[in-house]
């Protein structure tokens, strides 16, 4: 009880595999990553399909519905690799039923050279940090 008075720290040790749900504004961080697999970061924020985002470029995914008609480009959901991700309950099945883009499918989902791709992404999104600097 006492370690969650406001300003004090209260460490939150997450096994392999685990996730951390918090809210965007709650001051968080961790160790250095110590293994030989990426870790991952998310940010998550939800929007009505037919908003439209002002940077095209921007990955935008649609969760549920269809996608409007020329107000995002709506990206594929992020493919199951077997062997490169780790695994999870329903990864044998999650290529048949996550959302296709023709686009992403073609440009990214095909391609098997994991790391060219890792840095392609990794320029992609400080490009795009830049631009979103500059506004």
């Amino acid at each position: 009880q006492d370690a969650v008075r406001l300003g004090e720290v209260l460490p939150l040790e997450l096994d392999p595999g685990d996730a951390s749900l918090h809210h965007p504004n709650l001051v968080h961080g961790s160790s250095a990553n110590s293994s030989n697999r990426r870790r991952c970061g998310l940010s998550v924020r939800y929007m009505a399909s037919d908003v439209h985002c002002l940077i095209e470029e921007q990955p935008v995914l649609l969760l549920r519905g269809s996608a409007p008609a020329f107000v995002n480009w709506y990206r594929s959901w992020p493919k199951y690799r077997a062997g490169y991700d780790m695994a999870f309950r329903g990864c044998e099945a999650w290529n048949e039923i996550r959302y296709k883009d023709a686009k992403d499918e073609a440009q990214y989902f095909s391609r098997t050279d994991y790391h060219q791709m890792e840095a392609e992404i990794r320029a992609e999104l400080d490009g795009f940090v830049h631009e979103v600097k500059d506004l």
